[in-house]
């Protein structure tokens, strides 16, 4: 990994892991990236005499929070449409950019949220249920923002303060924040149909924040507060909730492992592979990434002895080989350590 860099934000820099046209937000789809770079990555790390590593299933999901983090899976924003949706949604008839245009409401010059994801997404919580009928009495519609639209006005605003990019983010424990989910009354609303826990989302940083904007003023007289602390615990609890629900087809995975020619190796005993039956319960997207950093190059010499091409997946293709390869539907997997 020494040949990668992760620095800037709109694109300029960011791992390169091979396949930017797929940035989705599921481990699995990072598995697959990996998986298709991977001779071209031992090939430099050879190059600059580079050892290569060897990831454990714990250290390949903490790879994973760290791009996260880094907010590789992100959008990039561009400060042009940013200016434009600053526009656009009003935020201009009350927001002034280096001084105040009303009383009360600060300029963007003095916004300290704007470098970190989680205060921005705390103050957008916070700041919802005072703006939203100050936005009524002045007859301003409810902005609502898309990821996109958010990604490009942060980037404009960040902009007009003369800042670099956004700071990393370091999410909370899940099991703290899974309390704190309950006790703020979170856990009282999102129940039923309403329930976080069997969505299906790929949230990324822009995304929380968003959606802790556009998320409907709380029916109670005093929506609770929540604190910068608290907002960490409760977005590592969201996290974990929506990354660790890890779903694949066998039907379509044994396609897949068809299509790959993944059995020449692993339905022969003689190959020195491992068999499917030694892998059964225990395939994730994580121990995909670990397999592969122990077992690829081996693997990938194999392959040019037998003439067979190195396969290339896509993350919805290697979320399905690992259901037939684990040889369940759907599992549920602790989250990495923070």
């Amino acid at each position: 990994m020494a040949c990668h860099s992760v620095a800037g934000e709109g694109g300029k820099s960011a791992p390169d892991l091979g396949l930017g046209a797929e940035r989705g937000f599921s481990p699995y789809s990072m598995a697959g990236l990996l998986w298709n770079h991977a001779p071209v990555m031992w090939a430099a790390m050879d190059a600059k005499g580079v050892v290569r590593p060897e990831l454990s299933e714990q250290q390949a999901a903490d790879l994973f929070v760290y791009f996260f983090a880094a907010r590789y899976f992100e959008q990039p924003g561009d400060a042009r449409r940013g200016e434009r949706v600053f526009r656009a949604k009003r935020c201009v008839e009350c927001h002034g950019i280096g001084s105040a245009l009303r009383a009360g409401i600060q300029p963007v010059s003095a916004w300290k949220s704007l470098a970190d994801p989680i205060a921005l997404a705390q103050q957008m919580w916070n700041h919802a249920g005072e703006m939203k009928p100050a936005l009524g009495r002045a007859g301003i519609p409810d902005p609502r923002f898309s990821a996109q639209e958010m990604a490009d006005l942060l980037v404009y605003l960040r902009k007009t303060q003369g800042s670099g990019r956004a700071g990393d983010f370091s999410p909370g424990p899940a099991e703290s924040g899974a309390q704190l989910f309950a006790s703020k009354g979170c856990a009282g609303c999102h129940k039923g149909t309403l329930t976080l826990q069997d969505r299906f989302t790929r949230y990324s940083l822009t995304d929380f924040a968003a959606a802790m904007w556009n998320h409907p003023t709380p029916s109670a007289p005093e929506p609770a507060m929540i604190g910068y602390e608290e907002m960490r615990r409760l977005v590592g609890y969201l996290v974990a909730t929506q990354f660790f629900e890890e779903r694949g087809s066998l039907e379509q995975g044994k396609k897949v492992f068809s299509r790959k020619r993944c059995g020449v190796c692993h339905d022969d005993p003689s190959s020195g592979a491992a068999g499917r039956p030694s892998m059964a319960g225990r395939m994730t997207s994580f121990e995909m990434v670990a397999a592969l950093s122990k077992h690829g190059p081996v693997m990938a010499e194999r392959m040019r002895l037998k003439k067979i091409p190195w396969p290339r997946f896509s993350g919805s293709e290697m979320a399905d080989l690992a259901a037939y390869l684990g040889g369940m539907e759907l599992r549920r997997r602790r989250p990495p350590s923070n």
